[in-house]
């Protein structure tokens, strides 16, 4: 039983689930990082005394590697963002029409088919697509899975659940890693690509023991299994009913009423309407300065850069250990955004990534790995307490309660946008300016901590739009 205030063994089920198709998001996003250099035929990584030619692989007449040259890489890492792209504009919609439960059951299923297309593609084309459609599968989850963490939390609980979402992201990253120690070689990557079918199999196994979220079930007119399903998660409806008044003040019923009349607005009404437009702009700055910031530079392409000033093998060894790292300070600094607020976590993790990005610059600049691995982990580890979960922690704080769906949807877009572009440019320019790019992305930290510090309100704490942003109560 919960107090409200409490966890319930049901409750953190709930969100464990819920946070699987966010594992399966990092998975994918950094599953290219190790054995990038590898499947696209750039470098080879023999195990001694094992041939390809005995392995069933080469037996099914699966190539040993698919020749790609930089650009092409970059685009099969950056495609995920686009196929991201596409399915997060209409993940919302969905998700009110379907529910949260049988999208994330569908979208299991495309990460599923996703995975299979990229473990067995033997050209660039099919590897593209089986990369697009894993990307399609990630965008609509990591629209789902805030919003459904969101409502099925007691507001006690809001930032330290919330922030459950870039827990699972960076385990998922670190699983990748892991894996890559053992298989990110000539003769094993495709089993690195192939576990992204397992999750995706777990993923959907573990949906079918889950209920609907509580918000959804009532706003779609199933009131008792609503009231049953919040028994389970909090031990006692007032829980529920207290977390619903907190939106914008009114009772639950009014709330529910409210919401029903209004319709919940689309994608191009949140754009174009000037109520919305506070909530717009903070949402543009917040979801494509996380990106901007660099983060997936390192996601994408971390091993390859630390392998410019140490070996292949310990480069696969040291990224493993940076993303145990975050993902250890991800989890243990979760209560921190419920204790110290949003803003002030937003503010010094920009701040420790914009100075983490001007050391790395100079240890990559004069290879000098001591420096470059420090800061590199200092860089992740101040992402994991602010920047990474925060902003979409933040979206449905500052939107007005009908125009959230529309603006996870909007926010996750623009988040895509800016991920195909630093997955796709950076590459380029590591190439043309090397260490370079890394004080590219600290000038890109220093205005955005001035912007967060300006202009971006705190939510913490605050029950309505109109509090968050100071506005008169009609």
């Amino acid at each position: 039983m919960s107090n409200g205030k409490n966890w319930s063994r049901y409750l953190i089920w709930t969100t464990t689930v819920a946070c699987l198709a966010s594992i399966q998001y990092g998975y994918h996003m950094a599953e290219l990082n190790s054995p990038g250099a590898v499947l696209s035929c750039q470098t080879n990584s023999p195990i001694p005394g094992r041939s390809y030619l005995d392995t069933w692989m080469h037996k099914i007449g699966l190539r040993q590697c698919i020749t790609m040259d930089e650009s092409g890489l970059g685009l099969i890492t950056s495609i995920f963002s686009i196929g991201g792209l596409v399915s997060s504009i209409y993940a919302g919609a969905v998700a009110d029409k379907l529910g949260r439960k049988l999208t994330s059951l569908i979208n299991s299923l495309i990460f599923f088919i996703g995975s299979l297309i990229i473990a067995f593609a033997n050209n660039f084309t099919v590897f593209a697509i089986g990369r697009f459609i894993a990307g399609f599968g990630a965008g609509s989850g990591i629209v789902v899975t805030p919003l459904l963490i969101n409502e099925i939390s007691p507001n006690s609980l809001k930032g330290r659940l919330g922030s459950m979402n870039q827990v699972a992201i960076n385990l998922g990253i670190l699983l990748t890693q892991v894996l890559a120690i053992k298989w990110a070689n000539d003769l094993y990557w495709r089993y690195l690509l192939f576990a992204g079918a397992v999750l995706a199999a777990l993923n959907f196994i573990a949906l079918l023991f889950i209920e609907e979220s509580p918000k959804w079930l009532r706003l779609n007119g199933h009131d008792r299994k609503a009231k049953l399903v919040s028994i389970k998660l909090n031990g006692d409806y007032a829980p529920l009913l207290g977390n619903i008044e907190d939106i914008d003040g009114g009772s639950a019923s009014e709330q529910y009423q409210e919401t029903d009349s209004r319709n919940a607005i689309n994608i191009s009404s949140y754009i174009k309407g000037p109520v919305y437009r506070n909530s717009l702009v903070v949402v543009t700055a917040l979801l494509a300065g996380q990106q901007f910031c660099g983060i997936n530079s390192i996601v994408f392409y971390g091993v390859n850069t630390i392998r410019k000033i140490t070996t292949p093998n310990k480069a696969v060894v040291i990224n493993c250990l940076i993303s145990l790292g975050s993902a250890c300070v991800t989890f243990f600094s979760a209560p921190l955004i419920d204790k110290y607020g949003r803003k002030p976590c937003l503010v010094l993790s920009v701040g420790i990534m914009g100075v983490s990005s001007v050391m790395i610059a100079i240890g990559t600049l004069n290879a000098i790995a001591i420096i470059s691995v420090i800061f590199t982990s200092v860089y992740v580890s101040a992402f994991a307490i602010g920047l990474g979960p925060i902003p979409f922690l933040m979206i449905p704080e500052l939107t007005q309660i009908e125009a959230r769906g529309a603006a996870q949807s909007y926010g996750t877009s623009i988040n895509w946008l800016a991920t195909f572009l630093v997955g796709y440019f950076f590459p380029i320019l590591d190439a043309l300016i090397g260490g370079y790019v890394y004080l590219l992305f600290a000038l890109i930290c220093g205005v955005f901590f001035l912007y967060l510090k300006n202009d971006v309100p705190e939510t913490k704490g605050y029950k309505t739009y109109e509090e968050v942003w100071s506005l008169p109560v009609d």
